[in-house]
């Protein structure tokens, strides 16, 4: 891991399609945690998988082994990831869990989204956290004026406790289309099989100004080591577009054994040494 607090995660997902990511049950999409004032978790805090794709494979490639996460879209170098922080009133989280499930099995089926994961606290069962990545500048609002994206908002209304709030991140890694591809089976809704419990960690950083691109280059490093662990099914990097200081790392892996093997290992501690003077404020969850 790259600093900070754990999230362990139960999957649950749903009856989603075979997808490519990291975890879940019938697996629809994978949500992550990034950064948010008012739905920021505590740390250490617990969060289970409702959907994601799990369907992960290896390749060799011209860098060696690597593992390929295929979500259900092109290119990762023009992406936009949106993290939406959600709040729900205590006895409707089933309700707003079955709405957003339905919702992301037909939203990743959209041309223009990559990924699009639910995730829900497992200490606090009211607060979720929808990640969607989009490939391109026109499929958010083409997203929302899709019937299943109105009838999810009109149907999760009154399950609200506090208006919603988002992030939005460009992604640097992964880089390639290749690791960016979904199944052919599961852009038609194809169902998948289910996924062992699997540990998502997600670590928010800040660095002091001028040190972005420097902490940039040690992560995709870090990432790229990363991914070819056994116990590391996935590993992305994302940069603020708001604050380019403002990093979110996202890290999945088969367990605790695997995410501690990870610590151990020569590219995390050659990370860590790099970006230690980077930090504007401790790394956090």
């Amino acid at each position: 891991m790259s600093g900070g607090p754990c999230f362990p995660l139960l999957l649950v997902a749903a009856a989603l399609l075979s997808l490519a990511d990291a975890f879940s049950l019938l697996r629809p999409p994978l949500s992550l945690r990034r950064a948010s004032q008012a739905l920021q978790p505590s740390s250490g805090s617990v969060h289970q998988l409702l959907s994601a794709q799990h369907d992960l494979r290896r390749r060799q490639g011209t860098g060696g082994l690597k593992q390929v996460l295929r979500m259900s879209g092109g290119g990762a170098g023009s992406c936009t990831a949106v993290v939406v922080y959600v709040s729900v009133k205590a006895g409707m989280e089933e309700d707003f869990k079955k709405a957003t499930l339905e919702n992301a099995r037909n939203s990743v089926q959209e041309e223009g989204i990559a990924r699009f994961d639910v995730i829900e606290q497992a200490d606090d069962p009211t607060k979720f956290v929808l990640f969607e990545v989009y490939k391109n500048a026109e499929a958010p609002a083409k997203h929302k004026d899709t019937e299943h994206y109105l009838t999810w908002r009109s149907s999760v209304d009154s399950a609200m406790a506090a208006p919603r709030t988002a992030a939005k991140y460009a992604n640097c890694f992964p880089s390639s289309t290749e690791e960016w591809d979904v199944p052919a089976g599961l852009a038609k809704g194809q169902a998948e099989s289910s996924a062992a419990n699997l540990l998502v960690v997600h670590v928010f950083v800040s660095v002091k100004g001028g040190s972005e691109e420097a902490f940039k280059a040690a992560c995709l490093a870090n990432a790229g080591n990363s991914v070819q662990e056994e116990g590391c099914l996935r590993f992305d990097v994302l940069q603020n577009l708001e604050d380019g200081s403002k990093f979110c790392l996202i890290e999945v892996y088969t367990g605790d054994a695997a995410a501690g093997e990870h610590k151990k290992t020569a590219h995390y501690a050659a990370w860590a040494e790099t970006v230690k003077d980077m930090m504007a404020e401790p790394r956090s969850n």
